[in-house]
């Protein structure tokens, strides 16, 4: 990744200027020329993901069950890292008792977070250990820029195993809180 993101750094750096204009081009040239261009590689980056509807397809779906909570939570479940990565980036709504949970083969450190960038709607998080017990909730609100970078990270400074995203607020709601145990229904 460091790769990756020292090239998209270095691309518009005063070394590669000329790719982007001709040397004579006026500064205002520069100003319109460098976000069309970045427009142009966000919509070819963007288009090589898979569409919402295709992923989602391509999902298994899962029911979660909470002692004490009056709803099923069905979910979608992301396992592999396509999956992972595509979470619920650029979905308009989520239904009321739905969402997406996150296995991991392994224990995940505390430093290695959720964010969301592409991701329109508001959602909460909750990470679950081994046994699907609730160890953070944390909420998180939508990137509105379109630099990957600039997008915060939602640490949980715990370790876990698994990651249940659902709409925002809804954990509060419905009174579930950390030391809550999920577990899959029958």
């Amino acid at each position: 990744m460091s790769g990756s993101v020292a090239l998209r750094r270095g691309f518009f750096s005063p070394a590669n200027q000329d790719i982007l204009s001709h040397s004579s081009s006026s500064y205002n040239e520069h100003a319109i020329m460098k976000p069309l261009l970045l427009s142009v590689v966000l919509t070819l980056a963007v288009g090589l993901l898979p569409s919402a509807s295709s992923a989602a397809e391509e999902m298994k779906t899962a029911t979660l069950c909470l002692a004490d909570h009056p709803h099923k939570i069905q979910v979608e479940v992301a396992e592999t890292l396509p999956q992972k990565a595509r979470g619920l980036m650029m979905r308009e709504s989520l239904p009321e008792h739905s969402g997406m949970w996150f296995k991991y083969d392994q224990e995940r450190p505390g430093d290695a977070g959720f964010w969301m960038f592409a991701t329109w709607i508001p959602l909460d998080i909750a990470y679950l250990d081994e046994d699907l017990r609730i160890v953070k909730i944390m909420q998180m609100k939508p990137c509105e820029t379109i630099i990957r970078e600039n997008c915060p990270a939602y640490d949980p400074g715990v370790t876990y195993y698994n990651a249940l995203e659902v709409n925002y607020g809804y954990f509060d709601h419905f009174g579930i809180e950390v030391g809550d145990q999920l577990q899959q229904c029958e």
